[in-house]
């Protein structure tokens, strides 16, 4: 979930109805008011954010609540609904394997690939990375 900007600058701002609708739901999340749409920056097609992951019980598995609107905020094609996850993974099978965290068959590159920009402050400098890695 995303409540700051990482990504597509296109944010939706919950009616009171939907606030409601995802309140009951037996979620893992505080329900926010407004969140940023989760794809990649200048994708194709409908915005998309998680708006509350679903616990599930008995046999059902947890699942995720996502909003989905296009352009005009408050237009045609704006709803809640379950869709299923990508899932591709990063590092498959490792220890820090990391799923996409988007929904199946979303445009533009999975999740893992692309987040807020690196500075050179986020990069171990060479001598550092042999030391621990080479």
């Amino acid at each position: 979930m995303s409540v700051y900007q990482v990504s597509c600058p296109a944010r939706i701002l919950f009616l009171p109805e939907e606030l409601s609708a995802l309140g009951e739901l037996d979620g893992g999340f505080d329900v926010e008011p407004s969140l940023w749409c989760t794809l990649e920056a200048g994708h194709a097609g409908p915005h998309h954010v998680i708006a509350q992951c679903v616990r599930g019980s008995g046999p059902t598995a947890p699942w995720d609540m996502w909003a989905r609107w296009g352009d005009d905020e408050y237009g045609p094609g704006r709803e809640l609904v379950r869709l299923d996850a990508c899932p591709a993974k990063f590092l498959k099978g490792a220890v820090s394997e990391e799923g996409c965290h988007l929904p199946l068959g979303h445009p533009g590159r999975h999740g893992y690939e692309f987040g807020p920009p690196i500075t050179a402050a986020d990069v171990l400098p060479d001598w550092l990375v042999r030391r621990f890695f080479g």
